[in-house]
């Protein structure tokens, strides 16, 4: 892997939210071992729909060709129905991290490796985006996303908060947690009840 594309995950894991046990930085969802095409394939939406088994085996793993297996057995097991062609969860995974890429990539980073377009992939286009200056003075402007309460889970099998409140400092946007934490706080929102 390059510097540059390691340096940004870097940045970009720096950026994100205090992380809870279950949430891990960018950084870390990273396997050196493989070839970049593979190195970085936890770095996402993936990282969210994955159990931590997943997560941990595809770490271990030292070889491009076991990673090429992992995956199809990871999209496989998630295919709600094996005996048609196609797979409409790894379709729906795939389509929306293109578009992810399309609109979200900065600084060097996909755009499906970036906290918006982790949401993208994993629940699709939210029912409202709005942006709003800072709760807070000095704080960056806010760019909210709205899913309505009939939102459909997402491919993490998880509803989608109602609000998700993203901030650009520098050259990434990432969650927005205030350097002040006060009532605007948002910590991982793929996890817990999904709800807040």
């Amino acid at each position: 892997m390059s510097r540059a594309p390691l340096l940004a995950l870097l940045a970009l894991s720096l950026a994100a939210p205090a992380a809870g046990a279950q949430r891990r930085d960018a950084v870390d969802l990273v396997n050196v071992a493989l070839a970049p095409e593979y190195a970085n394939w936890l770095v996402g939406a993936q990282a969210q729909i994955a159990s931590e088994a997943e997560i941990e085996e595809y770490l271990a793993l030292a070889r491009d060709e076991d990673a090429a297996a992992f995956i199809e057995r990871f999209w496989a097991r998630r295919d709600p129905d094996p005996d048609r062609p196609g797979n409409p969860v790894r379709e729906t995974a795939e389509r929306r991290a293109l578009e992810a890429d399309r609109r979200f990539s900065e600084a060097g980073i996909a755009g499906r490796r970036t906290d918006r377009g982790t949401i993208w992939v994993l629940h699709g286009e939210p029912g409202k985006i709005e942006n709003e200056p800072s709760p807070l003075y000095g704080e960056p402007p806010l760019e909210l996303w709205r899913y309505g309460a009939e939102a459909e889970k997402g491919l993490d099998g998880k509803p989608p908060a109602r609000l998700y409140r993203f901030a650009r400092r520098g050259d990434v946007t990432s969650f927005y947690v205030p350097r002040r934490p006060g009532r605007y706080t948002q910590r991982e929102p793929w996890r817990g009840s999904g709800r807040r």
